[in-house]
């Protein structure tokens, strides 16, 4: 029970730390780009997430933001990894194994019974697949507005003058949402809550600042509140059985 215990604080430390140095990344990288204005030649900064090279320095604008931000160093986030895999394997490591998964007997019978081992196994899977697709997609978003969107514009443009306030604490809990609360739907770590505090975002988007662009996918509201629905079960289901939820044996 003891190690148990003990690789759980591992996994929770270690996911603390892996937002940690991915929102330290973020704003070194972001100040990074302040720095060199917006039209100048820039690798992408994701490049730089995992290993550093010389262009991952940025020597001309380095100088201007190091005195506020110490320089990101990939150490923190390999560190960060390695103790996330060390407290799987202790946790693991002290849970009896479980039995394999059988069809439930309310469900049709199968064409091909041969396949019943298969289709029991994959059912489980496919929800860790949704999350992954879910979360992996939002992640992209989120990068990309960390990066490449002001977050002070960003308060100004889009909470405020919808009269969301107090614009800017929102705004950054809307930036930690689409990074750090996407990386925890894709690991299955507090599902519930961050399914559901996306799903509560979505909805406001939807019917606070889009809705009046009427339901057209692409182009109106539509996608946005697919996006709703979809955290809405993600957060009904939780994190399923390939979860850290499950793994830790704690959920919300």
């Amino acid at each position: 029970m003891m190690a148990r215990n003990l690789g759980r604080m591992l996994v929770l430390l270690a996911v603390l730390a892996v937002i940690l140095s991915f929102a330290w990344w973020a704003a070194y990288y972001n100040a990074i780009i302040g720095a060199l204005g917006p039209k100048a030649a820039l690798t992408h900064p994701m490049n730089c997430l995992l290993w550093t090279a010389d262009i991952c320095v940025q020597p001309q604008a380095a100088a201007k933001v190091q005195q506020n931000i110490r320089a990101y160093t990939p150490l923190a986030m390999w560190g960060s990894l390695v103790v996330l895999f060390l407290g799987l394997f202790v946790v693991n490591r002290t849970i009896s194994t479980q039995p394999y998964p059988t069809t439930p007997p309310e469900e049709p019978a199968l064409i091909i019974p041969k396949l019943e081992p298969f289709y029991a196994w994959v059912r489980d899977l496919s929800w860790l697949v949704v999350r992954i697709a879910a979360g992996g997609t939002l992640l992209a978003v989120g990068i990309d507005k960390v990066l490449n969107r002001d977050i002070i514009a960003f308060a100004a443009g889009s909470m405020a003058k919808r009269g969301l306030e107090p614009s800017l604490p929102l705004a950054y809990f809307i930036y930690f949402l689409e990074t750090g609360g996407a990386v925890m739907i894709i690991l299955g770590l507090f599902t519930r809550f961050f399914g559901a505090a996306l799903a509560i975002q979505f909805f406001i988007i939807t019917f606070v600042a889009q809705f009046q662009t009427g339901y057209l996918p692409g182009r109106g509201w539509g996608i946005f509140l697919m996006w709703g629905l979809l955290f809405f079960a993600i957060a009904l289901r939780g994190g399923g059985p390939y979860s850290l939820d499950r793994l830790l044996r704690r959920e919300l």
